[in-house]
């Protein structure tokens, strides 16, 4: 996308999409839904390197101005270094942190908008070549609280433990990753909800040891390359998932809640991240040899809920997605709220 470059003497200040400057209307900050772009100059970057971000924040496609922009890095639950500012007329605040007391550890990014999380990844300080390993730029759209609780101060951290003022309950250490083939979100999933808890199993190892059964439920059905929505090239249920997690240390509880939340915000709450199976069509189910296959079915990765609905990791897409409650339970109680919660043995 077009990037809007910040000069700094010396260094390299990423910039960010903001479209027609002259824009005459500016949105405030009191709208609950909003869309961002967010890009960081680096996530393995070399030693004595600053990670440089510039972040973006629109509503019904105006620039939200005076939404409270914060990124701090952490080991552990240890910040290691934060900034905060407000976004501009046009929407938009540069950040810098500096890793440097974090070189050779595994870290992570955390961004939160108005105290709402808003988006988290790994970081991996000290290890790069250049100032500018591992680029990366990420969007997402979701609610966030209508106004910052502090006038920018960066003192104003989030809680290291997930749990942040605007009453969300968020697993911070869950990524973003895009499935490497059509049909490929389940095993994708898998590792988005592994590398959560730092040993991703790739979705080669997973395909491996799965195997393959016309019942999804024993393994995996079709062909992965195939065209998604059919039920004939389909995919696989949470019992095999399960049964290979076991293979790699990891526990994999297997739950069918019919759309029940409770099940699912007591494993959020405990910090695993849990694989949901949703019927994104509503339901268009047929029975083959005594099983259900529902055509529409996607899997992805619940990592935070709050009031209003359920924070998920999408592999389809690489990003977030956010989904109220009633959308959610829809979804997911069509496949009977199939789910499988992710942690070590």
């Amino acid at each position: 996308m077009t990037v809007l470059r910040k000069a700094m003497a010396g260094a390299f200040v990423l910039g960010l999409l903001v479209a027609q400057l002259g824009l005459a209307s500016t949105a405030r900050a009191d709208s609950s839904s909003v869309d961002s772009y967010i890009e960081l100059s680096a996530t393995k970057p070399a030693s004595g390197c600053t990670i440089d971000g510039s972040f973006e924040v629109r509503s019904g496609g105006y620039p939200l101005a005076g939404v409270e922009v914060f990124i701090g890095l952490y080991v552990g639950t240890d910040l290691i270094s934060s900034d905060a500012a407000l976004t501009d007329d046009n929407g938009v605040s540069y950040l810098s942190i500096d890793p440097s007391a974090a070189d050779g550890a595994d870290a992570w990014i955390d961004v939160t908008l108005n105290d709402t999380y808003w988006w988290g990844t790994a970081a991996y300080p000290g290890v790069g070549g250049t100032c500018y390993d591992g680029a990366l730029n990420s969007n997402k759209s979701g609610p966030i609280a209508g106004a910052p609780s502090s006038s920018g101060d960066a003192s104003s951290a989030p809680s290291s433990n997930g749990h942040v003022s605007n009453g969300a309950v968020i697993i911070p250490e869950v990524g973003f990753y895009v499935q490497q083939r059509n049909l490929s979100c389940e095993y994708a999933a898998v590792y988005i909800a592994t590398a959560a808890w730092g040993n991703g199993i790739s979705e080669y190892a997973t395909e491996a040891t799965v195997g393959w059964s016309d019942n999804p439920h024993e393994g995996y059905r079709g062909n992965i390359n195939g065209w998604w929505g059919n039920t004939y090239d389909y995919g696989v249920y949470a019992e095999p998932l399960s049964w290979a997690l076991a293979q790699y240390g990891f526990v994999g509880e297997v739950a069918y809640t019919y759309g029940d939340p409770t099940w699912l915000t007591r494993e959020i709450d405990a910090g695993n991240p849990t694989i949901v199976w949703l019927g994104m069509w509503g339901d268009q189910s047929v029975y083959e040899g005594g099983y259900r296959v529902v055509a529409g079915m996607h899997v992805m990765v619940a990592y935070g809920y709050d009031d209003g609905g359920v924070y998920l990791s999408d592999p389809a897409t690489g990003g977030s997605r956010y989904y109220d409650w009633g959308t959610f339970e829809w979804m997911w109680g069509v496949m009977d709220g199939m789910s499988l919660s992710v942690y070590p043995a």
